[in-house]
């Protein structure tokens, strides 16, 4: 078979919030996978700063910012954050409205102190034990507000919403480009995060970076996701599969839908479509 390009979301997809981390068979599948000479990004709506504990898997690349950051082989070949004007525009509905959120920039993840609050609870594990909890996001590049420096460059907002009544006034005061979209939900809580993001800067458009770079063709793509930020990875990629956990949305989408991220999904995935070599 032709070799493959194999788009990974992170969150819902290969990260658990019930362990708290990647399942064992998922990281198999990824090695198999790369045995039988078939590339993996791991694409995700996190920055940098969030997602540093995956930087050591055994991929070819990673896309960033819901795709506005792009590494290829530790080459960083496409950059684009937000401006301050921009983030100014979209950091005033949020006060107003009085919607905790977080801002992701390259050197870390920064949040007012419920929207830290609530990371704590969601990247944190499945430990009871606040400091340890505390710990672990601390390892993760994940802070207070008090931390963040003016001069970073800040790729995507996240915020957080038990009501969500109050997408819909936060959608209308958005400016265009901007849209709003749910890309995890934590039972706990009963709490929906969701993302701001450029609309003109989806997922697709970093993946179709990675593609110019190789000068390969969409058929050869592959993503797998589970959430409504994955969908224009999903629409791109020459197969789309979702995760048995994926939401309702995102599973219309796919033109295959594989097990729950803790029944072994991506492994079961990468087995159907024969990426994990003979």
């Amino acid at each position: 078979m032709n070799k493959k390009i194999i788009f990974l979301d992170i969150d819902g997809t290969l990260f658990s919030p019930q362990i708290g981390g990647t399942p064992e068979s998922a990281l198999k599948a990824i090695e198999l996978a790369k045995k039988a000479r078939h590339k993996v990004f791991l694409c995700t709506g996190r920055s940098l700063a969030g997602a540093t504990k995956y930087l050591h898997y055994p991929v070819d690349g990673f896309i960033f910012g819901a795709g506005s950051s792009v590494y290829v082989n530790g080459q960083h070949i496409y950059d684009n954050p937000l401006t301050k004007s921009q983030l100014k525009a979209l950091t005033q509905p949020l006060e107003d409205l009085r919607i905790p959120y977080m801002l992701e920039a390259a050197a870390g993840v920064y949040g007012d102190e419920i929207g830290y609050g609530y990371i704590v609870d969601y990247y944190g594990g499945n430990t009871s034990d606040r400091a340890k909890r505390e710990k672990i996001v601390l390892e993760n590049n994940i802070y207070r507000f008090d931390y963040l420096s003016e001069e970073e460059n800040i790729y995507k907002m996240c915020i957080f919403l038990q009501d969500l009544r109050l997408m819909k006034d936060l959608e209308d005061r958005l400016e265009e480009p901007f849209v709003l979209t749910v890309s995890a939900f934590e039972p706990k809580r009963q709490l929906h995060i969701a993302e701001i993001t450029n609309g003109l800067e989806p997922k697709a458009t970093g993946i179709q970076k990675v593609m110019d770079y190789f000068g390969l063709a969409r058929e050869d793509t592959i993503g797998i996701g589970d959430s409504a930020n994955d969908i224009p990875m999903l629409d791109y990629c020459g197969v789309a599969i979702a995760m048995g956990n994926a939401s309702k949305v995102a599973k219309e989408h796919a033109d295959f839908i594989t097990k729950d991220i803790l029944e072994d999904g991506i492994y079961h995935a990468f087995e159907q479509f024969h990426l994990m070599g003979e």
